[in-house]
């Protein structure tokens, strides 16, 4: 196995599991490179353990552009491509609003208010 790198490491740090179910945290300091980064950790993850279901947890995302949501969507598309179901939780209202505003649809991800919302969607949705 190859030695991990200070990214490397700071990436695959902010995916863990909780009660099965794979959560992705973003960092705060969204930016090409290191959303480029967190999405290949993302999809490293599950290749190498496919789940049903993922959370993408924007709690810590003070500011994101149309862009960044843009790579997000594509993430999304992709872990779909493998099987899973994206959930993106914890937009902060002037985040929602602004992609509301400006964005078409997104079948991709499945919103949520926060972490415990998305667990419960999760459950019902593929019990």
């Amino acid at each position: 196995m190859p030695m991990l790198g200070a990214d490397d490491i700071e990436q695959t740090s902010r995916i863990t599991e909780l009660d099965g179910l794979l959560v992705a945290s973003l960092a705060p300091d969204l930016g090409p490179a290191s959303l480029q980064a967190f999405s290949a950790a993302v999809m490293a993850r599950l290749a190498a353990t496919p789940r049903r279901a993922m959370v993408l947890d924007c709690a810590a995302v003070l500011v994101m552009d149309t862009h960044e949501f843009a790579r997000l969507v594509e993430l999304g598309e992709m872990c779909r491509m493998l099987g899973t179901q994206p959930y993106l939780a914890a937009l902060s209202p002037g985040i929602a609003i602004h992609l509301a505003l400006t964005l078409q649809q997104t079948p991709q991800l499945r919103f949520c208010r926060d972490l415990d919302h998305a667990r419960s969607l999760v459950q019902q949705e593929l019990a």
